[in-house]
């Protein structure tokens, strides 16, 4: 009786957690196809989105310099003072220069990741090789393709810079907006199977 009352209560709990996340699901599906319509003019104009993305970039990195100026000043005089105000002129100085530069700061990223890329790929591929652990053969994959990417970018950094960031944020954003579509579909589909009415979304 006492696990037959448990169950009645975790399926009641459950049901009611359900019923209320139902009442959104509109908008959860709303909100993932916003994301994939953003994602495609983001992809599409991918060169504009790689710009304005670094100018972005670089005017966060201003203010968080500001920041950490101020902040260097107000704690007085302790043993990073130096070491704080450095880094805030030194962060000041990067956003400035993405700002005014936007087409070198996009090379100058796109470089940074393609090799991140290629040092991530060869690490995974090779603990892959050495370690064997279960379904070692999908990491190899995942290694394998993370170095070919990253070598398709530093080969042609020249042009992917231009681009690649723009169409990397849409194609996040396409991938953002799919996810948040499937779990809406999803938690309608479990009112359905929970048999909830209008009455218990209002309740909910």
């Amino acid at each position: 009786m006492r696990n037959a009352s448990f169950f009645d209560s975790a399926r009641g709990r459950m049901r009611a957690g359900v019923a209320e996340l139902d009442q959104k699901w509109g908008w959860y599906f709303a909100l993932g196809g916003l994301l994939i319509v953003l994602g495609a003019i983001a992809s599409t104009l991918a060169v504009a989105t790689t710009l304005l993305s670094v100018i972005t970039l670089g005017s966060i990195l201003v203010v968080a310099g500001a920041a950490l100026i101020v902040h260097s000043f107000l704690t007085g005089k302790w043993s990073g003072f130096l070491l704080s105000l450095a880094a805030g002129a030194l962060t000041i100085g990067a956003g400035i220069t993405f700002i005014s530069y936007p087409v070198s700061g996009a090379v100058g990223l796109t470089l940074m990741v393609g090799a991140l890329l290629v040092a991530s790929g060869i690490f995974r591929a090779s603990a892959s090789v050495v370690m064997q652990f279960p379904n070692w053969g999908w990491s190899l994959l995942s290694g394998l393709v993370s170095l070919f990417l990253g070598s398709m970018l530093l080969r042609g950094w020249q042009t992917a810079g231009l681009y690649f960031l723009g169409f990397y944020i849409g194609i996040d954003l396409i991938m953002h907006g799919i996810s948040w579509i499937m779990l809406s579909l999803k938690i309608h589909s479990l009112a359905g199977e929970y048999d909830i009415s209008e009455s218990d979304r209002r309740a909910a």
